[in-house]
């Protein structure tokens, strides 16, 4: 079973995209109301996210 990553930040999703790492979907999560963006989680998305975090300190 493949695991997933929901985003719920735009900033995060945009970084992501710039990346050329593209989303699943885009949903709208029923108890919070709140959007995300879905990715499957895989070694580009790990570092990315890694990158992320070390541009944002």
């Amino acid at each position: 079973m493949k695991n997933y990553f929901f985003c719920y930040n735009k900033r995060v999703s945009d970084f992501l995209k710039s990346k050329e790492i593209h989303h699943i979907t885009v949903a709208q999560d029923p108890k919070t109301k709140k959007i995300f963006s879905l990715f499957e989680i895989n070694e580009p998305l790990k570092k990315a996210l890694d990158e992320y975090k070390t541009q944002t300190k």
